[in-house]
């Protein structure tokens, strides 16, 4: 069986490829209202022609472009039942070659675009509840790297153990106060994505030999990622909030 997320609203960032743009067409397939976003405006209007979703140009870490997106969602479908705060960037530099403009430009993309998201995501699912307890779920995707060390992604590694917090503790928040909005993140292990390839050898996507860290043996494709996504959105998760999903094959055990 299939999470049900028929007829739900659903907001995701960063949807022109990887596991945002997986995540955005398998819930429009699955039969949710999808808006998805993206910094690249001519990559998200060819996949939201593609995938049959609303599609707009949103830079994660500005507010009035929140707005934009947010009352898009009202506009189209009249309300927000998801937000999926996928958007984001990677550096891959040791720690003492790493300029702090670099740096800044991590944690602004990942945590305050993810901050600034729930915050209004928040507000939309309270005035359309209408004064009775507000509904919603809110993912943020972040990173086995919240958890976990590796070699020169230090930066990357501080963006995602806070957005994995922060789900932590605005979920925790919500709650107490009288909210049903939902905040989980989800944490990826090694996932073939435009940002991964990119720092890969020629082919090591595919070679196991390079996947030997790896319990199961091979990196993780983008849909591995959207189907944990979409079972955070349905209501077969009605009683998860404020942790984290792992989803990488058990690589960080090993």
């Amino acid at each position: 069986m299939m999470f049900d997320i028929r007829g739900k609203v659903v907001l995701v960032t960063g949807a022109a490829s990887g596991i945002g743009a997986a995540t955005a067409r398998l819930a429009h397939e699955r039969g949710a209202f999808v808006v998805a976003t993206d910094i690249d405006g001519p990559a998200i209007q060819d996949f939201a022609a593609s995938s049959l979703c609303v599609g707009l140009t949103h830079d994660v870490t500005d507010p009035d472009d929140w707005d934009h997106a947010i009352g898009a969602a009202v506009h189209h479908f009249g309300r927000l039942d998801a937000l999926v705060s996928n958007a984001g960037i990677v550096n891959y530099e040791p720690i003492i070659d790493l300029d702090l403009a670099r740096f800044r430009a991590l944690t602004r993309v990942h945590v305050e675009g993810s901050f600034i998201g729930m915050q209004k995501a928040v507000a939309q699912m309270r005035q359309q509840a209408d004064g009775k307890p507000a509904t919603g779920s809110i993912i943020l995707t972040a990173s086995v790297m919240a958890n976990c060390a590796a070699p020169a992604i230090s930066a990357y590694a501080v963006a995602k153990s806070a957005m994995a917090n922060m789900a932590r503790a605005v979920g925790v928040e919500l709650g107490r106060k009288g909210d049903m909005i939902r905040v989980n993140a989800i944490c990826p292990g090694p996932t073939r994505t435009p940002l991964l390839e990119g720092a890969l050898p020629a082919g090591a996507m595919d070679d196991p030999a390079h996947w030997t860290d790896v319990p199961l043996g091979a990196a993780q494709e983008p849909e591995d990622i959207a189907e944990g996504i979409l079972f955070m959105i349905s209501d077969e998760s009605s009683f998860m909030t404020a942790t984290q999903m792992v989803v990488d094959g058990g690589w960080s055990l090993t």
